[in-house]
């Protein structure tokens, strides 16, 4: 564990030192390339925080019924239904469902305190639902228009 710390650290610390290097002086226009591997680096790092603090000791799990709780995981679908469409997107695929702006319901800036009651929860939920639904049978409609096989078609996209 120690080493593996250790290893983290020199990691962080050496991209700490790349990112100084790379910072163009203010007269040189920024560099496409360097953008990526900065951009990328930052995404690395949160694949690590991830994997560091995912099965953590002491870390509490909050109760499932909890409002506060299901207002966190309704932001999270949000923004994981928005990083979606924006990869989708960026390949060109289902334009007419992915291209348009983020999803961004005015709740969605609430504090992590907040407790909504659950009649709010639940229209929140429909809204989403909605959107996700539709983005959702856009994609199954496409993967199962490529099946070929009638036993396969029959569970592409299904949930139960």
């Amino acid at each position: 564990m120690k080493l593996r710390a250790l290893v983290l650290a020199l990691a962080l610390a050496a991209c700490g030192q790349a990112g100084e290097q790379a910072k163009a002086p203010d007269s040189e226009a920024p560099d496409p390339f360097d953008l990526n591997i900065e951009i990328g680096r930052y995404g690395v790092m949160l694949s690590q925080i991830g994997d560091l603090t995912r099965e953590r000791p002491g870390a509490a799990e909050a109760e499932v019924t909890d409002p506060r709780d299901l207002a966190r995981r309704l932001r999270e679908t949000v923004w994981e239904y928005n990083l979606a469409r924006s990869n989708l997107c960026a390949r060109g695929l289902f334009a007419e469902v992915a291209c348009g702006p983020s999803l961004q319901p005015v709740w969605m800036g609430e504090p992590a305190e907040t407790a909504p009651s659950l009649e709010d929860l639940q229209a929140r939920a429909r809204g989403v639902g909605r959107e996700v639904m539709r983005f959702w049978n856009a994609v199954c409609e496409d993967a199962r228009s490529r099946e070929a096989n009638e036993e396969e078609h029959r569970y592409v996209c299904a949930i139960e």
